[in-house]
């Protein structure tokens, strides 16, 4: 076969050509320190970096979990342990209130301080951490503790955002529950009233019945008195399929909040509820029954007036209470002995996977600088021979 000038001059640049691209390529991986800058450079090495990044991606964002739950949980455990120092101090004055050498004019001024008491105690059930109340549950929309007490409460109904359905919603009833409650509808079968089915909750919408029922002329008994009446304007206002309504209820007493579980995913499958409910640290709902709010307040209207039993009746109150906060710290203390373990388990993991990025992406700078080098050589090579085929002209071919 006869070889073309044209075929030698095309042969010599595409070499050359090739040559100045691997030279580059060496040129750039020296300069990131990778070997893997592109997909194209190894298809198979660059998507094992895209798992390893979007593992550690994850990890970064449970240690950001945790180190929220890390501060609210420490929040937590420092209201809880001002609290206990409150009804030490309310203990204290109750039993040197209860012995027969008081009068009615000390009573009462160790009413003022039980007062005061009472008001610090309030300002600590009522301690925020960012813009969140720390004893609310999934509430945050008030204050968790009112400075009164209150009869039960059943809030007016809510529509959720998105909403379909036109027409009104009121709730009625008498709240006869123990615990405060948000109860939700959510509508399964749209259409008017005489057609629509709903399904409901008592926990906000987190669970339900999981049985479609009947709108049955327009009222939906919810349970422990509470009822929702809606009216779609003699069927011009129809429901539409998902549409959700809210109402809360509130029990008797001084707490305002939920009792619902915040929680945070803190690793691959795990959550973590990093919150103490205001219900269970300071109302009938703890561990030890004992509503905190209540107990300091009849002890200072005993203190008032001048009831020697009535002051002795809150000691064993006093120590419940104090017992109560006590088993809430140390359920901190088991949320924070719980995160640091997973904390030390993600920070392994992700040292584990940044040693398999740098073998999987990491440069030999040694040897790329070796084959640099050769390729350096190459390439001049490769430019003397071009140059030298430039320079050919017809004159050579003259005998």
């Amino acid at each position: 076969m006869r070889i073309t000038d044209n075929m030698r001059f095309d042969t010599t640049i595409n070499n050359l050509f090739s040559t100045q691209s691997q030279y580059n390529d060496l040129l750039e991986k020296i300069a990131s320190q990778k070997k893997v800058n592109r997909a194209s450079d190894d298809p198979v090495a660059a998507t094992r970096i895209i798992d390893i990044r979007q593992g550690k991606a994850a990890n970064e964002q449970y240690q950001k979990n945790m180190d929220s739950c890390d501060s609210w949980i420490s929040a937590t455990e420092s209201k809880l342990s001002s609290a206990y120092d409150l009804l030490v101090n309310a203990q204290e004055i109750a039993v040197g209130q209860a012995t027969a050498t008081s009068n009615a004019v000390t009573r009462q001024i160790a009413a003022q301080n039980v007062q005061s008491l009472i008001d610090e105690m309030s300002s600590l059930a009522n301690a925020k951490t960012g813009n969140r109340y720390l004893f609310s549950g999934s509430r945050n929309d008030g204050e968790p503790f009112s400075a009164v007490l209150s009869a039960a409460t059943i809030e007016q109904a809510q529509e959720a955002v998105g909403n379909t359905f036109a027409g009104d919603v009121v709730s009625s009833g008498t709240y006869a529950g123990t615990v405060n409650k948000t109860y939700a509808v959510k509508i399964t079968t749209d259409g008017i009233l005489a057609d629509a089915e709903y399904q409901f909750s008592t926990d906000g919408g987190r669970t339900w019945n999981g049985i479609n029922l009947p709108i049955a002329g327009g009222s939906v008994n919810l349970g422990d008195g509470v009822t929702l009446t809606f009216d779609d304007a003699a069927g011009t206002k129809a429901f539409g399929e998902n549409d959700i309504f809210y109402v809360n209820a509130i029990a008797a007493g001084y707490y305002r909040g939920d009792s619902e579980n915040l929680s945070m995913t803190i690793n691959r499958r795990t959550n973590l509820t990093y919150n103490i409910s205001g219900a269970e640290a300071f109302t009938l709902a703890g561990s030890n029954g004992i509503d905190i709010f209540k107990t300091l307040n009849d002890l200072k209207d005993a203190l008032n007036s001048n009831n020697v039993q009535g002051i002795s009746g809150q000691l064993d109150n006093l120590k419940n209470a104090q017992n109560q906060v006590t088993m809430n710290q140390s359920r901190c203390g088991t949320k924070a002995n719980h995160l640091e373990v997973v904390k030390n388990s993600i920070a392994d993991f992700d040292k584990n996977l940044s040693d398999l990025l740098s073998v999987v992406q990491d440069a030999d700078l040694a040897d790329l600088a070796t084959r640099l080098s050769m390729k350096e050589i190459a390439l001049k090579a490769s430019y003397a021979m071009a140059s030298k085929i430039g320079n050919t002209t017809i004159l050579d071919f003259i005998k």
